[in-house]
């Protein structure tokens, strides 16, 4: 055998079995690792699902707790104004009539007017007591002529109804009261709670005050809930369900059912007694799946809330887990095995280059081959380069020096493509997400902006970062718009994880695999200071609260919205009243400090993601809601006794001692609305209707 053809032989196969040999090693310690982690992996996955359907539970949870919450200030709010305003006409028929009729005249004309008084719901009435106990206007009855002591009256409970309310009466001036009545003029005997309101009448020591029963608004809530709940969609088989505390089932499957006995007793008891737990706690079970006979291994968060003694509970079957174990574990196989491939031809042409590399050299090579194939090896297997000392031919020093000089251009390629991807990931905000819309990849870049660790990115949604106050409008067109295979832009308000405001522009791109898309990548960069600029510009420099050109533009856009939506849309103006008195009385200084008060205000009352208020003058102000038009008279009032109720002394306001204001209220269907212009002067006429009816009040039309 010739000698060169030996050489080639022997770089050939040396050289292919050692890259093998590293190839083989390299599967096998991979495969090895991930074995080794897959009990990690399993119990790590299951503790993240157990965590979520805890959160699903807590989330159903808060919000029942806030609609009940809710429903018991609008009621409160609601007695509130009631009783004021019997009181204020209580007032004035005694500062009428104080220097011509008796106190006893007075009083009946008091209970009179009082007792006229007719509500929309039956069941609610003015009552008077004084607070020695005697019955005034008791029962829809005037009961002046004949002394009625109802000093020791109990409700259900067996608490003092009107001990108590003298109480508050003498210590508070007014307050609430709860007691448990059977509704008059009803045939159901069960008690009922009743939220009253009273409040101290001075001149003849009388308490004046009025009730609400809550239970049917308390029903309506709790259907309000079951509907949501039934709207509700979840991954794989979880779903969340509702069961009552005495065995009925409201939401089974995620659907809901006509209330009837749980088709589970044993199970019922099970989850009733593991929701007493004040935080709740998990339950495991076997129970079947939807639209399946067969029974899985389950894992429920079940928490009871006791105020409607609902039990509320989501849960997670166990074999979605083993699944998705097994998901990964045929992705690691996927990809070992893409390795394997793509090295193979990688290899192939490698191996292909050494031969006919080796080939060619060895015709030509004769004393210092030795020297050359050990150099070369060297340079390949080392990344090392060639010792051209050791060589003696010109012809090999110079393709040598021609081998380091490719060595040399190709490391210093590789550094710099090492250093453009460092800058890249340190700079450039990266994700990826699967179909899912989970994060499978983050820059460093995106960790830094939004406060997060990778870790505690990886394999959440991006409503990780997502703004509370951004409407579900904005992500249905961002999807609706990548769902369709294209290209989407904009710029997104995102929440950090110390709670800080930040401002993206994304560009996301869906990654398409054989027409389907199977995820996508975003690129965003960091806008924040620009936004911060762009609300600079549209802030009120006083108030803080949103200026006239963001008005001008905002009621256009919110017009175009509603009319897109099929919603009404309400316009609120409203100014101070007498302003200008209280600034030649007071001062421009302390007229400021009214107007930031009043901005205060509006600020809490338009908290929702769709409300806005705008300083658009001196004194006035500009709301836009899409709060419905039977809430927003009480809405406009509840703004007007807040501003009244900052108790700001106002000597030169003829309506109140206090600083007040005046409202016009317009509320149209959005295609009832042809310009911004139009609604905007109808509300300003309002607005001037108030004025002329004395200020301090809201007219709407």
């Amino acid at each position: 055998m010739k000698l060169s053809k030996f050489i080639t032989k022997f770089i050939f196969i040396t050289a292919f079995s050692s890259i093998i040999a590293a190839f083989l090693i390299s599967i096998f310690f991979q495969y090895q690792n991930f074995k080794n982690e897959f009990n990690h992996y399993k119990k790590e996955f299951t503790e993240q699902k157990k965590e979520e359907v805890k959160n699903e539970v807590l989330m159903i949870y808060g919000l029942i707790k806030y609609k009940e919450e809710l429903l018991r200030k609008t009621v409160e709010d609601r007695l509130i104004d009631r009783v004021n305003q019997a009181y204020a006409l209580a007032m004035d028929i005694y500062e009428t009539n104080k220097q011509t009729k008796t106190k006893d005249e007075i009083k009946y004309l008091i209970a009179q007017s009082l007792n006229n008084f007719k509500f929309k719901d039956h069941n609610n009435y003015f009552f008077i007591n004084s607070n020695k106990g005697q019955a005034i206007l008791f029962d829809n009855k005037i009961t002046l002529d004949t002394y009625v002591d109802v000093w020791n009256l109990k409700d259900s409970n067996d608490d003092y109804i009107i001990q108590i309310q003298a109480q508050i009466a003498k210590e508070q001036k007014e307050g609430f009261v709860t007691n448990k009545f059977i509704k008059p003029n009803s045939n159901d005997k069960n008690n009922y709670s009743k939220i009253s309101y009273i409040k101290l009448f001075e001149p003849f020591d009388w308490h004046i005050g009025t009730g609400e029963y809550i239970d049917e608004l308390t029903k309506n809530n709790q259907e309000e809930i079951i509907n949501w709940l039934d709207t509700l969609k979840y991954e794989n088989s979880s779903y969340s369900f509702l069961s009552t505390t005495d065995g009925y089932t409201l939401i089974f499957e995620g659907k809901k059912v006509e209330p009837k006995p749980h088709l589970y007793p044993e199970l019922f008891k099970q989850q009733l007694e593991i929701s007493k737990n004040p935080n709740g706690d998990f339950v495991e079970y076997k129970f079947k799946k939807p639209n399946s006979n067969e029974e899985f291994d389950k894992i429920s968060f079940v928490k009871q809330y006791e105020n409607y003694n609902w039990i509320i509970g989501c849960g997670v079957y166990l074999d979605e887990i083993e699944k998705e174990l097994l998901r990964k574990e045929a992705i690691f196989m996927s990809n070992i095995n893409q390795q394997i491939v793509s090295m193979s031809i990688i290899f192939l042409f490698i191996l292909l280059a050494i031969y006919f590399i080796s080939k060619y050299l060895a015709d030509f090579i004769n004393k210092n081959i030795k020297n050359l194939i050990q150099s070369f090896s060297k340079a390949a297997l080392k990344n090392e380069k060639i010792d051209t000392n050791t060589l003696t031919f010109k012809e090999f020093i110079i393709l040598a020096n021609s081998l380091n000089k490719t060595l040399e251009n190709k490391n210093m390629v590789e550094k710099k493509l090492q250093d453009y991807i460092n800058i890249v990931n340190q700079n450039v905000i990266i994700s990826s997400t699967n179909i899912q819309g989970v994060i499978t990849e983050v820059s460093e870049a995106f960790c830094e902006i939004s406060g997060y660790k990778k870790d505690e990115l990886i394999g959440k949604s991006h409503n990780i970062v997502r703004h509370p106050n951004t409407p579900a409008s904005f992500y249905k067109e961002m999807w609706d718009t990548l769902l369709s295979k294209k290209e989407w832009r904009g710029e997104i308000k995102n929440l950090a994880k110390n709670g800080d405001i930040y401002w993206i522009y994304a560009i996301i791109t869906p990654i398409l695999k054989n027409s389907e898309i199977i995820g996508f990548t975003s690129i965003k960069s960091n806008i924040t200071n620009k936004k911060h600029i762009e609300e600079l510009s549209i802030t009120d420099e006083l108030t803080k609260i949103y200026n006239r050109r963001f008005f001008n533009i905002k009621i256009e856009e919110e017009i175009n919205r509603a009319k897109r939506d099929k919603k009404e849309l309400c316009l609120i103006i409203l100014d101070i009243d007498f302003f200008k008195q209280y600034n030649d009385t007071y001062g421009h200084q302390e007229g400021d400090i009214v107007i930031k008060s009043v901005a205060n205000v509006l600020k809490r009352k338009t908290n929702r993601a769709d409300d806005f208020a705008f300083r658009v003058g001196g004194e006035e102000f500009v709301i836009i809601t899409h709060i419905e038009k039977d809430k927003v008279l009480n809405y406009a009032n509840s703004i007007k006794d807040d501003i009244e109720n900052l108790k700001i002394e106002h000597s030169g306001n003829k309506a109140s001692k206090y600083v007040t204001i005046s409202l016009g209220v317009v509320c149209k269907n959005a295609i009832e609305i042809n310009s911004s212009e139009e609604l905007y002067k109808q509300a300003d006429i309002n607005l001037y209707e108030a004025k002329r009816s004395g200020r301090n009040c809201v007219v709407i039309k």
